[in-house]
């Protein structure tokens, strides 16, 4: 890897090695494919899982190195998004302690020290302090390529142990068994490791193991329902991209002043924001008709269905409960917090 490739990627990036211990330094094509891309899988189901798809990064392949097959995958991070809001829960603690080795608090010490910032404090809006959004970055790419190489150099039963089963990251198991499978099928490779100079120490006796599936949920396992409400929503982050919500999905406060990550599928909201007919203020208050799944207590896929309000102008009449149905399937109505009432409340 040049020096200068060194000096454009050393901002808001990290490498993830793959050391491969290979006759003659040599590795087949299909294994180098296979190996990086089970990467690429294993980091998007972590953002998916972990980060609720608000990471914003690319994965880069930087030239090998000399003296044995190293491969070099880049993490170069654009958008850190609210990493630190995500992994400080039970679930997301457990996953970034055990597949990093370090506590969500050292990592949030180190964006401490690499920022002005605190891990509360920390946020999508780094427009005016770039500095800072540039060393966000970097410790956000730092912490994925950890987490990802975590899921491929830990044993089994180390992962079970996290939780990683039964954690929503079956993604990145399946990643994690092709990775090894492509291992197998390329007889040339006998070890392998993830560090430049640790040597190799996992084995070719080991990778049938790491190459097993994770077990499948029972078919009759029907997903959460959705839990449909209106409420009243004080947005501090938006996203006027509304093909780039997967990427970064809106951010606001709840009724309840708690943070909430949603995307907007009303259509007739996205026709108005089109034709400019909406009054955008710095900070834009909405009420919504939305659902959410709710997993292990915890709201999940947040979804705003009608756009109700938008600073204070009315837009539209809630959803019927059939048009409900349409849409989302089985659901069912929630309490608004402190009492206000729900579209079910209303339609009565």
């Amino acid at each position: 890897m040049s020096e200068a490739l060194l000096e454009e990627l050393e901002a808001g990036s990290d490498v993830l090695y793959f050391h491969f211990d290979v006759k003659d330094h040599h590795l087949k094509l299909e294994t180098f494919i296979q190996t990086a891309e089970s990467a690429r899988r294993i980091a998007s189901s972590l953002n998916d899982t972990i980060f609720q798809k608000a990471l914003q990064y690319d994965l880069i392949v930087l030239p090998p190195a000399e003296g044995s097959f190293l491969t070099r995958l880049a993490f170069v991070v654009s958008i850190p998004a609210a990493v630190f809001t995500f992994i400080n829960t039970d679930v997301g603690a457990a996953f970034v302690d055990g597949l990093t080795g370090k506590p969500p608090v050292q990592w949030a010490k180190e964006l401490g020290e690499a920022t002005r910032r605190t891990a509360e404090d920390f946020d999508e809006e780094f427009e005016e302090d770039e500095p800072d959004k540039a060393a966000a970055c970097q410790v956000s790419a730092a912490l994925l390529t950890a987490m990802t190489r975590g899921v491929l150099e830990k044993a089994n039963a180390e992962l079970k142990k996290i939780g990683v089963e039964g954690g929503g990251l079956t993604d990145a198991l399946v990643a994690r068994a092709d990775f090894y499978a492509a291992c197998i099928k390329d007889t040339d490779v006998k070890r392998v490791g993830f560090e430049p100079h640790q040597g190799f120490p996992i084995p070719r006796s080991l990778f049938a193991e790491r190459a097993q599936m994770p077990p499948k949920k029972a078919e009759e396992e029907e997903p959460p329902e959705w839990t449909v409400s209106i409420e009243s929503i004080y947005v501090t982050s938006p996203n006027w991209d509304a093909d780039n919500q997967k990427f970064r999905q809106w951010k606001g406060k709840d009724q309840s002043r708690r943070d909430c990550y949603f995307v907007i599928d009303d259509a007739h909201f996205w026709n108005l924001v089109k034709r400019k007919n909406l009054h955008v203020e710095v900070l834009d208050n909405l009420k919504v008709q939305w659902a959410c799944q709710i997993v292990d207590g915890r709201p999940k896929n947040r979804r705003v269905i009608r756009v109700l309000e938008y600073n204070g102008n009315k837009l539209a009449e809630p959803l019927k409960a059939d048009a409900l149905d349409a849409i989302l399937g089985r659901h069912s109505a929630a309490t608004a917090p402190r009492g206000e009432p729900t579209l079910f409340d209303d339609l009565e």
